[in-house]
This record gives C-alpha cells, structure tokens and sequence, in this order.
C-alpha cells in the first residue's frame, strides 16, 4: 500500500507509491543516451584542437606544460559563452514596493570541460580522472569564493538532452550567485532546527541511521557512504555523504577527494550500466561563501535519474510520487559490478 515518507531535513513529504512500483530492474523510461564512442567532433566547441571557439579558459589541468588554451589538456574550466550573470555591474536589492523586488544578475557562470574525448561519459573514466574533475570543482570554488559579492556557489552536471544537457561533449557547471538559492536555504534552515532541538547534526544522524539499517546502501568506502534516501523523490535518487561531519565541500584534501572520487566513480557507474547510461542531474551542496554553518550542516553530493516526469501533482504541490522502493533500488545497484 502507498507510504508517505517525510525528508528529516527539509520536512517535505515523498509519496512511495509501492502499488505502482515496478521491478528497479525493468525499463523505466525510453529516453537513455547512446554509449557510441567519438573521440572528436570538429563543429564541438568543446574537443581538443577546438579551444579558439571558447573563451579563454580560466584553469586547465595539462600532462606537460603547454601553451594557454591549446591542444594537451585533461580537463579544462572556461567562462560560460552564454551566461545568465556577470560582473559587470554591482548587486544590489531594489524594492519599488513589496511585489516588485529585483537586482542586477551579477554573479559568474563556468563550463568545466571534463575531458577532451567528445562522449566518453564520466561513469567509464578512472578513478584518477574523476579525482581531478573533483579537485577542479575545489580548486573554481576557492578562486570564485574570493569575490565578495557572491554567497553561494553551485557545482552541477546535466547529463544527456532531457536533464537538461545542450551539448553532448561531457561538461559540469559552475554558477556563482549574490544569493542563497531557496533548496540550500530550506536545507539550512531545516538543518539548524534540528541541531537547535537536539544538539546534533541531522546528516550525521541521517549516516549512522543508514549505516545501521543498510537497506539502502549502494557503495561505501571508509569516509564516504552512497545511498538512496529513505524519502527519495524519484526513482535511484543516490546521495554521496561524508561519513565524518563537515559543512565545506572545498575543505577536502587530495587523499580525501580520491577516496570520494572512487565512490562517485562506483555511483556513476552503477547508475550508466544498471539503468542503461540515463539522463540525470547531480550537484553538490556545500556551505554557502560568509556564513556560519560549521555546527549544523554536512555537504553531500545528490545524482537524480531523469526515469520519470515531473507532472501537475509534483509541480503543484512540491511533493513527488516516487515510483519505485528505495530499498529495492539500493538493493539492485548494490549488486551491480563496477569495471
């Protein structure tokens, strides 16, 4: 029968449809990517060979010392062509009166360009690889987190056209704005509650209460747990946690960003080979630039599936109806072999 689950954090509501739910293993969608190899295309502005169609890039990681945006790059971050924000002028609020309230887009927007071959997705690149995308994420925060107007930085991946991808060749983004998007603010405020009530950190609690069960684990290595929620909005909604408590994504070191790219290589993988390489978004949530959250907060890391559409129900109310268990997602990407 159907089950309401309730999000510790947020305290929004997932309606677990289990009457509905199909075997995790069966199709739950048409629309996966196609795994055919190309190492180059010549009109992608983001292959190797092809850097004089993007601006100048603003880091890039090289097995030798070549030139400024030239051929030899492993991964390469350049400002995004098409931004939704700048900083051009000053933000500041302007309220004309309590219904009009806006402000200049200041802020900056990045592509992180993850490898020169032009579809080989990031679930097949080793784990090495992976480690320097995520020291890539650490090394743009702490350059971005440096501009004083800017509050909070979102570190994201839209993979393939229905998550949201314009281009095919294998990219992560980085947005940094002048505010505090609204999910990380309910998160914060959420998480604060719970700490205020009983003294602890809920993502802590949230990782010993999963450890414990073990129901819903998929992969976990000696600091770092992934696991389908217990209140998942969709269908192999997987989290990457630390199992040790700390509010900054970019307070890792390099041991630590290897061992945590060695769990997100095992995440990415199970979701590309288990469920056929499918459209999904992931981010990653940390602490916001300026802001004392050190006590309450835990940075994690989200991967959404796209295996289902978000419809009136969802976009009415904000609660999803999640048609698959998440104990049987976790127990059938559990069993799935990482090559």
């Amino acid at each position: 029968m159907p089950e309401l689950r309730r999000d510790p954090i947020t305290k929004s509501w997932s309606i677990i449809a289990t009457e509905r739910a199909k075997r995790p293993e069966s199709s739950l969608t048409k629309n996966f990517i196609s795994g055919d190899e190309i190492t180059y295309d010549p009109a992608c502005f983001f292959c190797e060979g092809n850097e004089h169609a993007t601006p100048s890039e603003v880091l890039a990681y090289r097995d030798k010392d070549n030139f400024h945006d030239t051929p030899g790059w492993n991964i390469r971050v350049v400002p995004n062509k098409f931004a939704a924000l700048n900083l051009n002028e000053d933000f500041h609020v302007n309220q004309e009166n309590p219904i009009k309230v806006n402000g200049y887009a200041r802020g900056v927007a990045e592509v992180l360009i993850e490898s020169p071959h032009h579809t080989r997705n990031l679930a097949l690149q080793s784990i090495d690889h992976i480690s320097c995308v995520l020291m890539a994420y650490k090394d743009r925060y702490l350059s971005l987190a440096h501009e004083t107007t800017i509050k909070y930085i979102s570190i994201f991946r839209n993979n393939g056209q229905q998550a949201g991808a314009s281009l095919v060749h294998p990219h992560s983004q980085i947005i940094a704005t002048p505010i505090i998007p609204v999910n990380i603010s309910n998160e914060l405020n959420g998480a604060n509650d719970y700490y205020e009530s009983t003294g602890r950190c809920v993502y802590c609690d949230i990782v010993k209460t999963e450890l414990k069960d073990r129901s819903r684990i998929i992969f976990e290595n000696k600091n770092f747990i992934a696991f389908a929620p217990y209140a998942s909005r969709t269908p192999f909604e997987t989290w990457i946690m630390p199992k040790f408590h700390n509010s900054k994504y970019q307070d890792l070191d390099n041991i630590q960003l290897h061992e945590l790219a060695e769990i997100w290589k095992a995440a990415l993988y199970k979701i590309y080979a288990g469920l056929e390489n499918p459209p999904y978004n992931y981010f990653i949530h940390t602490s916001p630039i300026q802001k004392k959250v050190d006590n309450y907060y835990h940075w994690h890391m989200e991967l959404v599936p796209k295996l289902t559409i978000a419809a009136g129900f969802e976009l009415g109310t904000g609660m999803y109806i999640n048609i698959a268990i998440p104990e049987d997602c976790a127990d059938y990407l559990r069993n799935i072999e990482v090559k």
